[in-house]
């Protein structure tokens, strides 16, 4: 997994490509799989993913990169903030998990980062008077006539 974010993550921080990152519940692989999307979200970063040569390599098209966009950087610490700027823009995350199992309370509390810097979409079996509030509040400034003369009513 490792070696398939470090690649992800120079494809969209070196290379600028937008890149959206699918992933389902059943594809965690354990609670380091957690951590590292936590990090990545929250800063644009993994810590500990580059480290000795990959660092190194990393910091080396990291400046060709930035060569070739005309920036001129004169630290590794503005080429990383650099890096961790375009990964944050270009890369997407989409988790899908089950609100409704075991791991929700848990996962929510120890990964911020997979609720405060997403956007989180509830899918899944809504009650009728669910539907009906969510409709009224898309439809309420519409003039609808008289709703009421033909068998509307909220």
């Amino acid at each position: 997994f490792n070696e398939d974010l470090r690649g992800v993550m120079r494809r969209v921080g070196i290379d600028g490509e937008k890149i959206c990152f699918i992933f389902d519940e059943a594809n965690v692989l354990g609670s380091g799989f957690l951590e590292a999307m936590n990090a990545l979200l929250a800063s644009g970063e993994v810590p500990g993913l580059f480290d000795g040569d990959d660092y190194t390599s990393l910091m080396s098209a990291c400046r060709d990169s930035a060569a070739r966009d005309g920036v001129i950087i004169d630290s590794e610490e503005e080429l990383w903030r650099r890096f961790t700027g375009i990964v944050q823009r270009n890369l997407h995350v989409v988790f899908t998990m089950n609100p409704s199992g075991g791991e929700w309370k848990n996962r929510s509390t120890t990964s911020p980062a997979l609720f405060n810097r997403c956007v989180v979409d509830w899918f899944g079996s809504w009650s009728p008077k669910a539907m009906a509030e969510v409709g009224k509040e898309f439809t309420i400034r519409l003039d609808m006539g008289d709703a009421e003369s033909v068998g509307g009513s909220w």
